[in-house]
């Protein structure tokens, strides 16, 4: 399999769009936001968005007033947890180890049925890093296997230390991983470099560092490459896969990594990646942009990659910093993050309080270009501007067509334009909407038929579907 000869290293997912969105100004500018303030419900609504999946109208309730310290404590130390009953296709239970549709939905299905959304959100996150496909992965086991791996790193209260080096080992050993990037073909005498290049490329240095100096060198990839020999695969059993060293594969003697001898094994070469000057700066920016559109100034980033190298790698104490800084609420009055087909879907689920019952989901993902299990390459999604084209737009509004279709939309005699309009907002969870957009969602409320009751219906679903469609609800 080929993997990074055509990519020069990750970009930030999430650019910059000119919106044309207007809202009313923040009280305060962001550079006065402390974590001791009461929050705006405005302030909430981005929390949830960019930290989860979007605000219920209880997060609204329940935070608005109540201090950012607070509410982003709540995120970090809430474990996963779900409620309800898990989803189901066509009424049968879902089955991820029989198709890839069932897959998908299963996860989408917990993203959905999440309590502390920050969890699954941030598990995400570690897929889209450690970028895996189930076009080169089998069984579907090793994927759900590595998905509940990050979780592990994604839950912050059962797992307050949890540190990228851990982490990082964890991901070079696993299955799903040495299975994708041909791991489990890398032997003494014959290695593979398809995995070396890309946790140096793509995973913690990237291909350049500030000063634009390459962060490795082919000789580097070529020796880690012989360090991170030896393991294999056993899947004999889908349900119990696992990996493990055999020592006749691995090469025994010294190897030469950034200008060092050592008999390195591939917990002593993780080590000595993540030890390199660009690290810390490399990681603290790929969960930044995950979170935040404008890039941190110096100050910021030298504050942030002190809080990561300091705590031993830890995530809590950066995710904390990051989702505490005030550039995480800057135009608040014209959000300028596309939000990306997952958060997307799962979020208008969440408004509507439905339920994963068959396939739409995942259909639509893939229309919009984002299904889970399946990035494009080994670099992940491109994200950001790009989740925006003729095709995928129309994916986004045919979509929520889709699951306005699951809801029962009754008749009320007489409902007055006003009344129609205000009750369709408050069914979809009361997004945020552009004055002017709210000003010509009235005005077709005024003007849709609405002699009879299947006119008001249609009226009432229109609506719905101008809310939850429409350019305002792409940006979060």
């Amino acid at each position: 399999m080929s993997t990074s000869a055509s990519h020069s290293g990750r970009q930030p997912r999430n650019v910059r769009g000119s919106t044309g969105f207007r809202r009313h100004k923040l009280h305060r500018p962001e550079a006065e936001l402390t974590g001791t303030m009461p929050m705006s419900a405005e302030m909430v609504d981005r929390l949830f968005w960019r930290a989860g999946f979007g605000p219920t109208s209880a997060d609204r309730a329940r935070w608005t007033g109540k201090t950012l310290n607070a509410a982003v404590d709540w995120l970090l130390g809430t474990p996963a947890a779900y409620s309800g009953s898990p989803g189901t296709d066509q009424g049968a239970p879902l089955d991820p180890t029989g198709n890839d549709s069932d897959l998908v939905l299963a996860w989408v299905d917990q993203m959905n049925r999440s309590i502390n959304p920050f969890v699954e959100r941030l598990t995400f996150f570690w897929h889209q890093h450690w970028a895996n496909s189930r076009e080169s992965v089998s069984p579907p086991q090793l994927l759900m296997t590595q998905t509940q791996l990050f979780r592990k790193y994604a839950d912050l209260a059962n797992n307050p230390e949890a540190n990228f080096q851990d982490m990082a080992y964890a991901v070079t050993i696993d299955p799903s991983m040495l299975r994708y990037l041909t791991g489990e073909l890398n032997v003494r005498g014959a290695p593979n470099e398809n995995y070396a290049r890309e946790f140096m490329e793509l995973f913690t240095l990237g291909v350049t560092n500030a000063a634009g100096q390459p962060n490795y060198s082919q000789t580097d990839v070529e020796q880690l490459a012989k360090a991170l020999s030896g393991w294999q695969i056993d899947d004999t059993d889908p349900n119990n896969v696992y990996s493990y060293f055999t020592q006749s594969r691995w090469y025994d003697g010294p190897k030469l990594v950034f200008g060092q001898f050592a008999n390195l094994t591939a917990e002593g070469a993780v080590k000595l990646v993540l030890s390199q000057e660009s690290h810390p700066g490399f990681i603290v920016n790929a969960l930044w942009n995950e979170f935040i559109v404008s890039p941190p100034d110096a100050a910021t980033l030298k504050t942030l990659t002190r809080i990561y190298a300091t705590s031993g790698m830890q995530i809590k104490p950066l995710m904390r910093a990051i989702l505490l800084h005030p550039l995480l609420f800057e135009s608040l009055d014209e959000p300028n993050m596309v939000k990306p087909p997952v958060v997307y879907v799962v979020g208008a689920l969440r408004a509507m309080g439905l339920q994963i019952t068959d396939t739409t989901a995942s259909d639509y993902l893939d229309g919009m270009g984002e299904l889970p299990y399946f990035p494009p390459t080994v670099a992940g999604w491109e994200g950001g501007l790009s989740w925006l084209n003729t095709d995928t737009a129309l994916a986004r509004f045919n979509f929520i067509s889709a699951l306005l279709q699951k809801v029962n939309i009754t008749d009320v005699p007489g409902e007055t334009a006003a009344h129609a309009h205000a009750r369709a907002y408050a069914a979809v969870g009361s997004p945020w909407l552009a004055p002017a957009t709210q000003e010509a969602i009235k005005r077709f409320a005024t003007t849709a038929e609405s002699s009879t009751p299947e006119n008001r219906i249609n009226r009432q679903t229109a609506l719905r579907a101008l809310i939850l469609a429409g350019p305002d609800a792409q940006v979060m």
